[in-house]
């Protein structure tokens, strides 16, 4: 049977596993799954992947842009709206007792996300900023031993660039924003100023050019400012270019336009005359008319008189169609100056060498360097760097870094190979402490090299992780798992935060454990391909015939709540199996409109089962369809009738009453900045708005709570989770702790008694259910008072003898009690019937040393979980 587990956590046998499927999984994520342009401004026609299907994106840009069905444009400021109303919200709430409990962050921090920028202060090494392409900023003042982020009090946490004054490096700017635009919303608000070192900001304005890219500072007057931007990528807008203030940011001149659809993407200074400046454009849209990243007007403009007029720069630079270009300039010698440019392959043209201040160039010899090191996709890096203590140390940024020694002559890889995770792949800034000393940005958080290169260690232990999916595991309930972006599928808790093991590679998605086998999982990657690993340790992939269908990038599936042997998933029509490992066959027609815009818009996005009925299944898809569904009968009925024409996030099936069923929708216009969550009371005939008070926030998933005939509901959304103990007559934003960043899905956790919160920027949080004040001394988890069932193995460290206590056992009905050990093997067994309460002293001298649990079952469902350890 497929889906073995091992112990918890895993063995070092699947980690060995697992580090050669990431390699075969984000290989394929990396060579195969990034975005390649159709159109620019002329028209003219790109290179078109045919898995995209005529789409022109990175995949994983499905899963914001489409959500924007069908206007496939950011209502920005209904956005803004959203986050200030939610924030005044926050600060008068108290009409729910209980729901300003704090969250907790379980983790990963070891894993990470994407650094977008890195700023050292030249005057204290141990002083370092990186700013998240969606976490914030954080700041460390110990060399990376400890990190705080001190950004979370403002709206946009995508970072841009990180820039300190070069005469008080306690006045630090932050441009919000992702330069590398890889996905909705990681757009920001405009440049932020600290004069206290982060401790507090004030605004400097540049809302609507959205993404900055750029920052540079006057080394002598710091009221003069540039910065680089590259405009809202959606739409064609002349708000993009080059901005320069010369009174500390209270007003700005735009210095620098190319055109509506382009924008700049590096600046650099001249040492020696800062009215010497030079600045890379590059040609970037993307909606779902057309997503380009290459143009003719790529090119490099140069100012020598403080931006008040621009020379384009020719002499021996590529004039035809190209893509983004990065900037270095030496530190020695300002007429030397680097720039990589990225040709209409997405593979880089050349590495080009000035040292006449830009007018000539030429190109360096490329001995050793690999034509492919970016991928395929070298508008996500475009980053060239000259070491500022040697101007013969060059850098330039791909899946790997690579290095030059010799001024360019011969080409070395100078960290290790990615798939061993010793350094994350995809590289995006450095920064130079001294001679030997280099910090790394990569997609998996921030390196540190004391010796040239030579070795890499991580420095930043920070929860910023990105997860799409989270899952309960009922024989590890302790633990908490999700599926990232960019970073597999890992699991943990807070108490080792910093140390989740990576159990699958590739782009993470669901994990779906059986309830009642230990040994039957399953983990998913990007396009729905689902794998598990046997008793022998195999990794084998068990998505058979899914994969012929047009599928989301983030695939539906799940195990029946009513009949464990049967699974569901969802491409573009419902496919069930029996059995494990599955076998799929189709039990619905297409559920969508067919393809229209192009096919990952056309998917199924949710699929669902009652709990209170076997073949009551719901679906919802890309394109605002949500249907009833029995798979048996193979009858389906559209019930999109009263809904709104939105991406569907989430359809749920009431736990409590048979006829119920709820919708979430996303989907934003600047005249229509309103949350979509319905309710039916008919299988969805007719649907109610039960929005209530929630702010204008995209919901992507909803939670009802058992019991309580569903009083109790949680939504997660674009701003946090937000929860109800009303049935949605009136909402709150739940919990302290969390920051106002996406939470893409929710899970209980039934014996910790958490809410379980996969955001997309802070890792995984938990929140405490039971402190929730329902009255009466009523327990979120037991409605009308009657408490939990409960186990536990006393003491902890058991020699030979341990006490077996139960308490509030159902009456009338068997209990079966058993233990395993940590490869899931039962050791003892026994049943117990009709008992409330019983402690039962239990003789362990025969088990080995090592850690043991003990689990309840009943009624066919597993309800407790005590973990032990057994000392010779």
């Amino acid at each position: 049977m497929f889906q073995r587990q091992t112990t918890p956590p895993f063995p070092v046998r699947n980690i060995l596993i697992i580090a050669v499927m990431a390699l075969i999984l984000l290989g394929y994520s990396l060579q195969k799954n990034r975005e390649v342009p159709l159109t620019d401004s002329s028209g003219e026609p790109e290179k078109e992947a045919a898995e995209h299907q005529g789409s022109g994106l990175w995949p994983d840009e499905w899963q914001y842009l489409i959500r924007e069905y069908p206007d496939f444009k950011p209502g920005l400021r209904a956005y803004k709206t959203a986050l200030t109303r939610a924030r005044d919200g926050v600060q008068s709430r108290g009409n729910n007792p209980g729901f300003n409990a704090p969250w907790t962050i379980e983790g990963p921090g070891n894993i990470g996300s994407r650094v977008n920028t890195i700023k050292a202060d030249p005057t204290n090494p141990d002083i370092i900023y990186i700013g998240y392409c969606r976490g914030g900023v954080w700041k460390t003042i110990d060399g990376g031993l400890s990190w705080n982020p001190i950004f979370d009090g403002q709206n946009a946490l995508a970072i841009g660039d990180i820039e300190l004054d070069p005469q008080n490096p306690n006045i630090v700017y932050v441009g919000t924003g992702d330069p590398n635009i890889s996905g909705y919303p990681f757009v920001g608000d405009g440049l932020w100023k600290s004069t206290d070192a982060g401790t507090t900001w004030k605004y400097l304005g540049l809302e609507n050019q959205r993404i900055i890219s750029k920052i540079i500072i006057h080394p002598t007057n710091p009221n003069i400012l540039y910065v680089g931007t590259m405009g809202l990528p959606f739409t064609r807008n002349n708000e993009r270019g080059l901005y320069k203030s010369s009174n500390g940011g209270q007003t700005w001149e735009q210095v620098l336009f190319v055109s509506n659809a382009s924008g700049v993407i590096d600046l650099q200074m001249s040492g020696s005359d800062p009215n010497t400046l030079y600045a890379s454009v590059w040609d970037r849209i993307r909606n779902n008319q057309e997503s380009f990243v290459t143009g003719n007007n790529a090119r490099i403009w140069k100012t020598t008189n403080g931006g008040n007029s621009w020379t384009k720069l020719e002499g021996g630079l590529p004039q035809n169609r190209k893509s983004r270009i990065g900037l270095s300039i030496s530190a020695n010698d300002p007429n030397f100056v680097l720039a990589v440019v990225v040709d209409s392959t997405l593979d880089m043209d050349n590495i080009y060498k000035t040292t006449d201040a830009g007018a000539s160039w030429s190109p360096l010899p490329q001995t050793g360097l690999d034509a492919g090191f970016m991928g395929g996709f070298g508008w996500y890096f475009g980053k060239v760097f000259i070491n500022p203590f040697d101007d013969n140390d060059l850098y330039v940024c791909g899946i790997e870094l690579w290095r030059s020694v010799d001024g360019g002559e011969n080409w070395f890889i100078t960290t290790p190979e990615w798939w061993t995770y010793e350094v994350h792949a995809d590289k995006h800034d450095l920064a130079f402490i001294d001679a030997n000393t280099v910090l790394l940005a990569t997609d998996g958080g921030l390196y540190r090299s004391s010796d040239s290169g030579q070795s890499w260690a991580k420095i930043e232990n920070n929860p910023t992780s990105q997860f799409y999916r989270v899952a309960f595991n009922p024989f590890q309930p302790d633990w908490y798992i999700g599926g990232m972006q960019d970073n597999g599928t890992a699991g943990g808790d807070a108490s080792i935060v910093n140390d989740w093991p990576r159990l699958f590679g590739g782009d993470g998605f669901q994990a779906v454990y059986h309830p009642e086998d230990p040994n039957v999982f399953y983990y998913e990657t990007q396009n729905g391909t689902i794998y598990g690993v046997d008793m022998d340790g195999n990794v084998n992939s068990v998505s058979g015939t899914l994969t012929d269908d047009r599928r989301d990038w983030d695939m539906p599936y799940f195990i029946s709540p009513n009949n464990y042997e049967v699974m569901y998933a969802g491409t573009y029509r419902v496919q069930q199996s029996y059995g494990h490992p599955p076998n799929w066959f189709p039990v619905s027609p297409d559920l969508t409109d067919g393809i229209i815009y192009g096919s990952r818009y056309h998917v199924i996005t949710t699929v669902h089962e009652s709990s209170l009925e076997t073949d009551l299944l719901y679906a919802g898809t890309s394109d605002a369809n949500v249907w009833r569904g029995n798979p048996t009968q193979q009858d389906w009925v559209n019930i999109s009738a009263g809904l709104p024409e939105r991406f569907v996030s989430s359809v749920k099936a009431s736990p409590n009453l048979l006829d119920r069923v709820y919708v979430t929708q996303t989907g934003y216009k600047d005249n229509d900045p309103q949350p979509h969550l319905h309710r039916s009371d008919d299988r969805g005939n007719t649907w109610t708005n039960i929005a209530g008070n929630l702010p204008g926030f995209a919901i992507y998933d909803v939670l009802i709570m058992p019991g309580h005939q569903d009083s109790i509901i949680f939504v997660g959304t674009d701003g946090g989770v937000y929860g109800t103990i009303n049935g949605g007559q009136h909402w709150e934003r739940l919990g302290t702790g969390m920051p106002f960043v996406p939470v893409f899905a929710l899970t209980l956790n039934p014996v910790l008694k958490t809410l379980v919160a996969g955001t997309h920027a802070r890792s995984i949080m938990t929140f405490p259910l039971d402190s929730i004040q329902l009255g009466n001394n009523v327990s979120t988890f037991t409605p009308g008072g009657v408490l939990a069932p409960s186990l536990r193995v006393l003491p902890n460290l058991v020699t030979d003898h341990a006490n077996l206590v139960l308490k509030n056992l159902p009456s009338r009905r068997q209990t079966a009690i058993f233990i395993t050990n940590a490869a899931g093997k039962v050791v003892w067994e026994e049943q117990f019937t009709g008992l409330q309460a019983q402690e039962t002293p239990i003789d362990l001298a025969d088990l080995a040393a090592g850690v043991y649990f003990a689990f309840a079952r009943s009624d066919g469902r597993i309800w407790g979980q005590s973990k032990f350890v057994v000392v010779k």
